[in-house]
């Protein structure tokens, strides 16, 4: 990857050197005015500060580029940002290490889509600390990294609020000096820093005051503290004086920060100069730190201001860089604070006499909504259909579903039997909950009417954008379906939730197949129509092909030789069923006979014997199984054993080869899964939306995440 360095003094220059053998960040080009490009190996492996390895070969190309090692660098001379371009040398992202470009407005002037800003912003631009806040970054383009002194502190004072609290701190950096500071007394001295930093010891401002807060706003108004510099050319030390809110000790202190990966702890009596070039922002002197009585500390910390903080600087460009490869669309991604959350979910449960017999698709969302209640939004705006009433029917309500879903949150849910409705967004506005539950969606014909009625003055459609700002969808079982609750809300910020990205990545599992693993299709099931063109697809991506279930009763009652023989043709090897239960009705006893022996009037309603012997061979043999449709009739006990016997032949595998995966795809086939205790691999909650993806590769609820 790409990036460009706009300045060349001690940060731009640390930055550089820790970037030389970089596994993949490049520094394509460098903004230096007036720099003598002939002067670059000479400034490189010379330093009066650093110990760094400069075994690397530097070669002059021309007047504007040189390379180390072979990788080659750009070097621009202007002092106008808009005349620099990075884009012609790949960079996107720019560590602007001058001090000069402190506002969004000025950083924009560069022609790139990232920046880092090394020193604190003059304005609302937001501070980014790695150790202290990085977690709450969230994708954007223009960010300051502090200071080397709030790069230090900062790690620091997290681990002290995360493992004890809190309850008032204050510091002193005892700073090293810095180019800006002057070598003799000047006549105009405005203050003190115009005073020789040979001979003094000089009082001074710290933004890291400032800073401390943006970075852990949780101790605004905790702390305070101010800076002196000192004659030393680099590294300074934060004198840290903090009371604690939970009792403790200084040897458990210290322990607890030993197991801290941002913190390191050292116990020799060691002086500035041994921690020249050191990379930790945050080296705590334990020798130097001491109990002050009740539950106050104090805490010294070393930091090499110049390196540790140019190191500070490439781990955050390096996370901002992988933050940017990742889905904008997935909802680990996204922040929800304050925010106006609508999520579609699919709680259609089976329901039997008013009780819920299966609850899968409700706990499959858990995730998804804990997540979004985990970042404080304003409110959570629930919906989801329920069965296929035409208009209200109480059976239908989702009003079961309410007890439910409160017993897996934890937490009260307002339900809004009006539904899409302005009575619902006035009992929104005026209700003292956070979460609602919002009545059946298809109790509203525009649910499924949406593609008709999307471009003409409706009510209902118009209303559903009045409920949130921010729209989530984890209903996989659904984003099949061109609905308006799938496709209709516009909302600017949308995000697809845990359970989709689960059902996408098992399935992909299936489609792309990028382990290369050998993989076993088992297509069951009453309706052969939906299965067509999935086997279109399948054949050409899995190794076998078992086809059993009332699919053969399809086969073996219609003329399919061209269909067998199209399918046939690609990759999968096609297997069918050979023997089962055969009858002319669910009522009758049924017979153990050969396919090539049923009448007309008959019906295969389970696996035979011989062919589940076949069918567990084929088992052992693949790395992946896909299951979608059930070998039987399940609902009659008589036509269940198949099924049943499949189930388990599974979990023994499963068992005995751990590495196999076992995918289920959905519907009928996975609530009949369920009521086993399994360790298949994933139970898709949706078996038209999974036969959907495997035959076409997406699907049409998928269309706003791209």
């Amino acid at each position: 990857m790409f990036i460009g360095i706009n300045g060349f003094g001690r940060i731009g220059k640390c930055v550089f050197l820790q970037l030389v053998e970089h596994p993949f960040l490049h520094v394509s080009a460098i903004n230096a005015p007036d720099f003598d490009i002939k002067k670059m190996e000479h400034y490189l492996k010379h330093d009066s500060v650093h110990h760094y390895n400069k075994h690397f070969l530097v070669e002059i190309i021309d007047d504007d580029t040189f390379s180390v090692n072979g990788r080659k660098t750009r070097i621009f001379r202007n002092r106008d940002a808009k005349q620099l371009r990075w884009r012609d040398y790949g960079i996107n992202h720019i560590i602007d290490a001058t001090g000069v470009y402190l506002t969004e407005e000025m950083a924009k002037q560069h022609d790139v889509d990232y920046l880092i800003m090394s020193a604190p912003a003059k304005d609302k631009t937001p501070l980014f600390v790695h150790g202290a806040n990085i977690d709450s970054y969230n994708g954007e383009k223009i960010v300051s990294g502090a200071s080397c002194t709030t790069n230090c502190i900062t790690p620091v004072l997290r681990h002290l609020q995360d493992t004890y609290g809190i309850l008032n701190a204050n510091f002193i950096t005892i700073h090293a000096s810095t180019a800006s500071q002057k070598v003799v007394d000047t006549a105009h001295s405005k203050s003190r820093t115009e005073r020789s930093i040979f001979n003094n010891i000089i009082p001074h401002t710290t933004g890291a005051s400032a800073s401390i807060f943006k970075v852990l706003p949780a101790l605004e108004g905790k702390i305070v503290g101010t800076s002196v510099r000192v004659p030393t050319n680099n590294v300074s030390l934060i004198d840290l004086n903090v009371e604690l809110n939970i009792p403790t000790d200084m040897k458990t202190i210290l322990e607890n920060m030993r197991k801290d990966h941002m913190l390191q702890v050292v116990n020799d009596n060691l002086v500035s100069s041994d921690f020249m070039s050191t990379e930790c922002p945050s080296i705590v002197d334990s020798t130097a730190s001491m109990y002050l009585g009740g539950n106050r500390f104090k805490i010294s910390v070393w930091y090499d201001n110049e390196w540790s903080y140019a190191s500070q600087v490439i781990k955050l460009m390096t996370h901002m860089m992988k933050y940017s490869e990742k889905d904008p669309f997935f909802i680990e991604n996204h922040n929800f604070k304050g925010k106006q959350v609508v999520l579609r979910l699919d709680l259609n449960v089976p329901m039997k006499d008013g009780k819920i017999t299966d609850d899968f698709r409700i706990s499959s969302a858990i995730p998804t909504i804990k997540r979004i209640l985990k970042d404080e939004p304003q409110r959570l705006i629930i919906m989801s259909h329920f069965g296929r009433p035409k208009g209200f029917d109480p059976k239908y309500s989702l009003a079961p579903i309410l007890p439910i879903l409160e017993t897996y949150i934890g937490k009260s849910v307002q339900f809004l039997p009006n539904g899409i409705s302005q009575q619902s967004m006035e009992s929104v506005e005026l209700g003292m909950n956070q979460i609602f539950l919002l009545e059946n969606l298809r109790f509203h014909k525009e649910e499924t009417d949406y593609t008709i009625l999307e471009n003409t003055t409706n009510e209902v459609i118009q209303l559903i954008q009045t409920m949130g700002n921010v729209y989530v969808n984890d209903a996989f079982g659904c984003v099949h379906r061109d609905h308006l609750s799938i496709k209709g809300i516009n909302c600017e910020q949308r995000a697809y939730g845990y359970l989709i990205d689960k059902e996408l990545r098992a399935l992909n599992t299936i489609t792309k197949n990028p382990g290369s693993d050998k993989l076993l299709a088992i297509i069951g099931g009453g309706k052969m129509d939906d299965k067509l063109e999935l086997l279109k697809n399948l054949c050409k991506k899995v190794d076998t092909i078992y086809i059993a279930g009332g699919n053969i009763n399809t086969l073996l009652k219609n003329d399919m030789t061209e269909y067998l023989s199209e399918i046939r043709s690609h990759k999968a090897k096609i297997v069918l069923m050979t023997d089962g239960l055969c009858a002319s009705n669910l009522i009758d006893l049924p017979k153990h006979i050969s396919t090539d022996l049923m009448e007309s009037n008959e019906n295969f309603f389970d696996i035979g014997i011989e062919s589940f012997s076949k069918l567990q061979q084929l088992i052992s043999e693949h790395d992946i199984v896909f299951w979608n449709g059930t070998l039987g009739v399940v609902e009659d006990s008589k036509y269940k054993k198949g099924s049943d016997l499949l189930v388990h032949t599974l979990i023994h595998e499963l068992r005995m080869r751990p590495n196999k995966k076992v995918i289920v795809g959905g519907g009928d086939t996975g609530g009949f899964v369920n009521q086993y205790e399994h360790n298949f691999t994933h139970i898709s909650t949706g078996g038209g939306a999974a036969i959907e993806y495997i035959t076409f590769d997406t699907l049409t609820g998928l269309d706003i995440f791209v």
